[in-house]
């Protein structure tokens, strides 16, 4: 599954139609179809327990990890090979469609090492591993605060320093695609602009999905917005018209305080 081989003529990131997930007989989510854009940020919004991480787990079959879950449905890689495919490895499938959680996940080794964590088990050789380490580094918004110190234990930088470790880990073994699980909700208010600064810029490059519970982050760091309540998508489109003129009542009443 090749980034390079999969043309994208329509600027279409991942094409969705008719996804479902299950847990054995209850609903999370039911016959979503949705297109994400390239090089754009899509912020998923939604009362808990709407179905907003199941819905970017089904992204890259993070769902396959879950006992019990099952999956019906197509989610079409830049518009075009099927990413739930038996001919495809869900390995490969999350080297393309990278995932940043919602607490920063580093592990118990240095700054560095967290970095080259996935091109080590791509086998990369070790001149290809630096180049790829700093230029993740500069490209998550960190390189100037950790270039001094790389084999300093990950674990000892700040909250907000860690996630931008975990989305340069992300970003070094060159996804297409990231999917992020309210990448700010453990971060002070510094170091959530310094992580949507960096989503600004990597959505230059690449296409984001990003689950906030923020209507304000949605707004602000967003390019298009979708709306899920109940394990439906209840309306999708560009981030300011869908807060200044949605469409449909239940997003209103969302988008304005008004729910329930």
């Amino acid at each position: 599954m090749s980034a390079e081989s999969v043309p994208n003529p329509n600027g279409v990131a991942l094409r969705v139609r008719h996804l479902s997930v299950r847990a054995r007989d209850r609903a999370i989510l039911t016959d979503i179809s949705i297109d994400i854009p390239d090089k754009e940020v899509t912020a998923v919004i939604g009362p808990s327990g709407c179905g907003k991480t199941t819905f970017i787990r089904s992204l890259n079959r993070m769902t396959e990890t879950t006992h019990g879950l099952t999956v019906q449905g197509s989610v079409l890689y830049r518009g075009q090979e099927e990413i739930y495919s038996p001919s495809v490895a869900p390995v490969l499938v999350r080297q393309r469609i990278g995932m940043v959680f919602q607490r920063p996940t580093v592990f118990p080794i240095s700054v560095y090492e967290n970095v080259a964590f996935g091109l080590r088990l791509e086998h990369q050789p070790e001149d290809r591993i630096e180049q790829e380490v700093e230029y993740s580094l500069v490209r998550a918004g960190v390189w100037e605060e950790v270039k001094k110190d790389l084999d300093r234990p990950a674990l000892s930088l700040s909250g907000g320093q860690q996630q931008r470790i975990c989305i340069a880990r992300a970003l070094a073994v060159r996804p297409r695609i990231l999917l992020m699980d309210e990448p700010t909700a453990s971060l002070d208010p510094v170091s959530t602009q310094r992580v949507e600064a960096t989503l600004e810029e990597l959505s230059r490059e690449i296409s984001i999905v990003m689950v906030t519970h923020s209507i304000a982050q949605a707004a602000r760091a967003s390019t298009r917005t979708a709306y899920f309540y109940q394990g439906r998508l209840i309306e999708e489109g560009p981030t300011e018209e869908l807060f200044e003129r949605p469409k449909q009542e239940l997003t209103e009443e969302y988008v304005t305080g008004r729910f329930g």
